[in-house]
């Protein structure tokens, strides 16, 4: 076994793509309901949002949202007037970070 197979071998070990993929915020969910039910792009619900047009990609691969900028999603999208995926549905709690 070469040292550079032996290196790659021991970096993939360390990676698991199924543990990694699995960090789910539960706002990710309402997100991606809202933008179903809008028709917004996820850059564009970053940008009016949050004024990040990374935000939602970002939440995809895991990014850790405080609880302040949680309320500031959750009442944007209330004002936006789709509530939870355009049911009329508050976000459950777990969106909240509660």
């Amino acid at each position: 076994m070469t040292a550079g197979f032996s290196l790659l071998l021991s970096l993939s070990m360390r990676i698991d793509p199924v543990s990694s993929s699995c960090r789910c915020d539960p706002l990710l969910g309402v997100v991606e309901r809202f933008l179903t039910a809008s028709g917004l792009s996820a850059t564009a619900f970053g940008v009016l949002a949050m004024r990040d047009p990374r935000f939602v990609h970002e939440l995809r691969v895991g990014r850790e949202v405080r609880r302040a900028t949680r309320l500031r999603v959750v009442a944007w999208m209330r004002a936006a007037g789709a509530g939870d995926a355009g049911t009329g549905e508050d976000p459950p709690d777990s969106a909240w970070g509660a």
